[in-house]
């Protein structure tokens, strides 16, 4: 399969809270469950992305960091099982209150300003090791992503004038792309950065494929402009020859009605040009921005699930059969 061809979503467990709790409380049992109801409503689904973190296995012991290789190895063969190929996330650099992820902080790699930075290089790429010595040439794996929505500064400066963090983090992706490449990975290698083209032109030597997030928000005043921007997009897939990927698709709202009409624009658009693409996210879960209110904050993104917590399918999300 083609990266082109990928349709599927990304996938937070409904049990978590954030990463972290994912993978120390590991349940292959909910994993099972729960990409089975994906398969069920949405036969013809055939990727999914899934978060690693990174730190559940720099705080490990010798056992416990075998255990969570061995759990990330029973993740990709649930995947499998339901015909699922999948794109890997070593890193993730969103962050968000609702609650919080985890993942790499500034602290991490910016140099001397604290202790994180210190042990960081060391930890970063034990961990880059252990997963390619086991996983370099998995089968199961169709597309590495390095970094979930690195540079993610949250202001209207373009990212590059943060002369002070980006050049840091930049070389931090730069030095783990050079890591998986030495060490054998087989899968092409990606960045999944949070904006468009502005990203992808500058930085398209940190991915094989095109890997991108660019959100229509339900606003129809803005349908242009995101036309535009996935244009852009296209336009660097021509120029490169790379393989073109959103690997993030679909905003949320707690209005049924309006997160369908949000979805049946973005996929259309993203059909058109033939380009791949991921809902954010398969299942209902603790993990920012993915439940009701009643099961926790909620804030802009409203909730972003398609599949309720008993299983069943969000009321009109059925429609994302059409475009699969």
């Amino acid at each position: 399969m083609h990266v082109s061809q990928i349709r599927g979503f990304n996938y937070q467990p409904s049990y978590a809270y954030n990463g972290a709790d994912i993978w120390r409380r590991f349940d292959a049992a909910a994993f099972d469950r729960e990409l089975g109801w994906g398969k069920k409503h949405f036969p013809k689904m055939n990727g999914v992305r899934l978060w690693l973190a990174w730190e559940v296995f720099a705080a490990g012991s010798e056992k416990q960091r075998a255990q969570f290789l061995d759990n990330v190895d029973a993740a990709f063969g649930l995947a499998a099982k339901y015909g699922l190929a999948v794109i890997p996330v070593l890193f993730n650099r969103w962050h968000a209150g609702s609650p919080e992820w985890g993942g790499v902080f500034l602290d991490n790699f910016l140099p001397g300003r604290s202790w994180a930075n210190y042990y960081f290089d060391r930890q970063w790429r034990g961990y880059v090791s252990a997963l390619m010595e086991r996983f370099a040439r998995d089968p199961r794996v169709i597309c590495w992503d390095l970094c979930n929505e690195p540079f993610s500064y949250f202001t209207k400066q373009l990212w590059s004038e943060y002369t002070d963090i980006a050049p840091h983090e930049q070389q931090w992706l730069e030095n783990v792309y050079a890591a998986c490449k030495t060490a054998g990975a087989q899968a092409p290698l990606s960045v999944g950065f949070w904006g468009g083209a502005k990203f992808l032109q500058p930085l398209n030597h940190l991915s094989d494929v095109l890997n991108f997030h660019r959100y229509w928000m339900g606003d129809p005043a803005k349908k242009d402009e995101f036309r535009r921007e996935l244009d852009d997009c296209v336009a660097l897939r021509e120029q490169t020859g790379k393989p073109l990927l959103s690997s993030e698709a679909c905003w949320g709202s707690l209005d049924n009605a309006k997160r369908v009409e949000i979805i049946q624009f973005h996929l259309h658009e993203l059909n058109q040009r033939n380009i791949g693409w991921l809902i954010y996210a398969l299942q209902h879960s603790y993990v920012a921005d993915l439940h009701w209110p009643e099961y926790g904050l909620v804030t802009e993104p409203g909730t972003l699930h398609c599949v309720e917590p008993d299983g069943s399918i969000r009321p009109g999300h059925e429609i994302i059969n059409q475009y699969l």
